[in-house]
């Protein structure tokens, strides 16, 4: 067995020498994931998504490819870790340096446009993510925050908490999903058609509403109460 083949060459490589020298790449790597304790795998912002992507990468490539050499990889690793807790240590002193500010979507039920831009998210992700929080009506919601680890936080205002139906004794119905009605000042009429709803119903929403242009809304949702939000 050559050891100066096994860190500093890749080819004509036998079993055993293979077999060392993966195991060793698959040591250094647990290693460093050792070094950084946790962080890897239970928030994951963007340095560690770089981290866990490169070293893996790294590690694998010269596993799979017989002209590398083990010890370049070994060399990038160790690099790679130091930096990742340099970063690490950073994060702790000055968090506002290294991790981005959480963004607010809605505020007091009303989408802050320009902030979903900044997300890079839609119309149709905003309510899924509000599905998956068991959230139906958009007005009942006081903050939906998009989180620097790649979460959303909801705080529902507590005056649409109402107390459980089964506490009072009153039979549950199931949930009706908030539809989109109008966007960008275009109105979807399957919607309409399906709620049996016209025309005339919204020009008496909007009008509650002092809302003489339909091109002027950005956004109307047909709520489950069949009242229409809108967000200019």
């Amino acid at each position: 067995m050559d050891i100066k083949k096994i860190f500093f060459e890749g080819e004509k490589l036998r079993v055993l020498e293979l077999f060392i020298r993966t195991s060793i790449l698959y040591f250094t790597l647990f290693a460093s994931t050792k070094l950084m304790k946790f962080c890897q795998f239970s928030i994951v912002t963007p340095y560690n998504f770089l981290m866990a992507a490169v070293t893996s990468n790294i590690a694998a490539s010269r596993i799979v490819n017989p002209k590398s050499r083990p010890i370049d990889a070994i060399l990038i690793i160790v690099l790679y870790s130091l930096i990742h807790l340099s970063i690490s240590y950073l994060y702790l002193k000055a968090p506002s340096i290294v991790t981005q500010k959480p963004i607010i979507l809605i505020k007091n039920g009303k989408i802050i446009k320009e902030n979903l831009f900044k997300s890079n998210l839609t119309i149709d992700n905003l309510f899924s993510i509000l599905r998956e929080k068991d959230v139906y009506d958009i007005e009942s919601v006081e903050y939906l925050l998009a989180e620097a680890i790649g979460s959303f936080s909801i705080a529902i205002n507590n005056n649409n908490l109402p107390p459980k139906k089964l506490d009072i004794g009153i039979e549950t119905s199931k949930d009706i999903l908030s539809e989109v009605i109008i966007y960008k000042g275009r109105v979807d009429e399957k919607v309409l058609s399906k709620n049996k709803l016209g025309y005339k119903w919204m020009e008496d929403q909007l009008k509650l509403m002092n809302i003489d242009n339909i091109d002027n809304i950005y956004l109307g949702i047909l709520t489950p109460a069949k009242k229409l939000y809108v967000n200019l």
